[in-house]
Parts: structure tokens; sequence; C-alpha cells
């Protein structure tokens, strides 16, 4: 869960696509045994359709790109219907909802979200129902915050993240992105103790584990609470490190979010000149991503900054592009 990266405020967190594995079937009768090598063949393939549709998935959601990442987690789903995968089809919805999650379609999310945590359960993995959980607990704060009810809905997303906790304890993965949502949760109560306490524990294991998209979000998070007790060296200091994350991963939306939010630190720190340069870098990622609201706010900031620096063709420049873009 981030502040940070969707314009719903929902956490930062990708889910973490599980696929199957291919069981071995032991063979009890002699006419099965004969087909079960061609039926196996055409399920393994199947299966590694799938995680090719889940990947190319990732890197279209990782780019802002939420149509095509629709499109191809939606024929990854297909695919492990097919062949009644279900552990990948349970990833699939999840990767499914969080792209609605992104797009603050809340309806849509919850319906995947759902799917995916009841065939989880019928399953019986822990750390399945775990990720699950935490996925409905994001969703439940995101759409919290959308209402301006955020320190309600950070406790009731903690309730699924509590739930969701013991559970993941088995897989690392999962567990980093749990102990990241509840500190998220802490902090949007005002607990930042314990807020910084679980999110340094998940970006320990995220550092550890190379898993860029997640320590930046760890990162941006320690920006914030850094920056909600007035240390403002601190505070630049984990912005950077998430932008230097982000940029590992490749990451655009986290890394138009990171330099939005060098802009607002260093522009709080008094250096309008740094803010002008992150300004500009991030209004030319939220461009990049079609993110109208995003580049719309660094243009309003560009614009003050501008006039304040004394460069006057940007002033110009920045108010035709503001009107342009209010009134498309």
């Amino acid at each position: 869960m981030s502040s940070k990266k969707t314009s719903q405020a929902a956490f930062r967190v990708p889910i973490q696509a599980a696929i199957l594995a291919a069981a071995a079937l032991a063979c009890t009768m002699a006419v099965s045994c004969s087909s079960t090598p061609g039926k196996a063949a055409v399920v393994v393939t199947t299966k590694n359709d799938a995680a090719e549709f889940a990947r190319l998935g990732d890197g279209f959601m990782s780019s802002g790109q939420y149509a095509s990442a629709l499109q191809y987690y939606g024929e990854a789903l297909d695919s492990n219907l097919s062949v009644d995968n279900v552990e990948g089809a349970i990833a699939s919805h999840g990767s499914i909802g969080r792209v609605y999650l992104s797009m603050g379609s809340f309806d849509d999310a919850r319906r995947e979200f759902a799917d995916a945590l009841e065939d989880a359960r019928a399953l019986g993995k822990p750390s399945l129902i775990a990720l699950c959980l935490s996925n409905a607990g994001e969703l439940a704060y995101a759409e919290g915050v959308s209402q301006g009810k955020a320190t309600e809905a950070a406790t009731a997303a903690d309730l699924l993240f509590a739930e969701a906790e013991p559970l993941a304890a088995g897989d690392e993965a999962v567990a980093a992105v749990v102990a990241h949502n509840r500190g998220v949760s802490a902090m949007a109560r005002g607990e930042l103790d314990t807020a910084e306490a679980y999110i340094l524990k998940s970006a320990a294991a995220n550092d550890k584990a190379r898993r860029w998209v997640e320590l930046g979000s760890n990162r941006y998070a320690l920006a914030s609470i850094a920056n909600s007790r007035g240390n403002l060296p601190a505070a630049l200091d984990w912005a950077h490190k998430a932008l230097d994350a982000d940029k590992s991963a490749e990451n655009a939306p986290g890394i138009g979010a990171d330099l939005e939010a060098l802009a607002r630190l260093s522009r709080k720190s008094g250096n309008n000149a740094a803010a002008f340069d992150y300004y500009r870098r991030s209004f030319g990622v939220w461009l990049s991503l079609n993110r109208a609201a995003e580049a719309e706010r660094c243009l309003v900031a560009l614009n003050e900054l501008a006039a304040s620096l004394g460069k006057e063709g940007y002033v110009k420049r920045y108010a035709e592009l503001l009107e342009r873009i209010r009134n498309r």
C-alpha cells in the first residue's frame, strides 16, 4: 500500500504471479497411461503460454498501459482455466483485479479479488490465501481513501492484513507484501513508529531478493514517514533510493511518482531550482503514460516555479500547455 502510486492512493505492491508447476499424475489404468504423455504436453504448453501472457501483462502494467495489461492477463486467465490450473487462475484474477484497482474501477477489482479469494480458500494454500486477503485489504483502503475516509479505511484494511500475516509466514515474498501493507495502514493512522518497523522489515526482504518494484514502494513509504516527522534530509534520501529501485525495474509509474515526490520535497526545503528539474522530469514521465491528471498537477507547479525563478519563456509555455490539457 502506498500514498504514491495511483491517483486513488492505492497500495503500491504489484501481485507476484504464482503459476502452478506441472504435476505428474500416476497412471493407474493402461488406457489412461497411453494417453497421458500427450495430454501432459498440452497442459505444460498451455501453462507456459499462460505464464508468458502474464509476463507480458506485467510489462504493460509496469508501464501504466492498463488496457494492454488487461488483455494479456485475460489471455493468461483463459489459458489457466482451460487446463484447470487453479493456482494460475487465482494469480490471473489477482492481476486483473490489480489493474482495475489502479484504474479506480473498484467494483471490477472487487469481483476479481473475490473470485481469487474464493478459489484460494478452496485450494487451501496459505500463502495464496494471504495474498488474496492482502489484495482485498488494498481495495478496502483505496476505496475508503476515494471517499475521504482514509483513517477508517486503514483500520478496516488492517483487519484483512492481520488475518493474512500468519498465513504468509511460510512465503517470504508474500510476507514482505503483507508487512508493507500493514506498515502503510499504520502510517495512515498516524502510528509512525509501528509503520516504520513494518516497512523496514519488508524493505530488508525485498532488497535481499532484489524485488525492485516492491523495494521502491518500501522506500517511498519511508520517505513519507520521514516527511511526516519533519526530517526533510531523510525524506529526500529515501525518495532518491526509491527512484533508484524503480529505475532498476524500469517501473515508469513509480519513476514518475518518485520524481514528483523529490520535486515536492525539494520545493519544501527551499531548493526551487532542483524542484523545477524534478517536476520537468516527472511531467515527461506522466505525459508519456498519458496520465493527464498527474501531468496537469506538475504543470501547475512548473508554472509557479518558472515564475519564481525568472524563467519567463517557460512561464508562457507551461501556461499554454495547461490550457490545452484543461480544454481537451
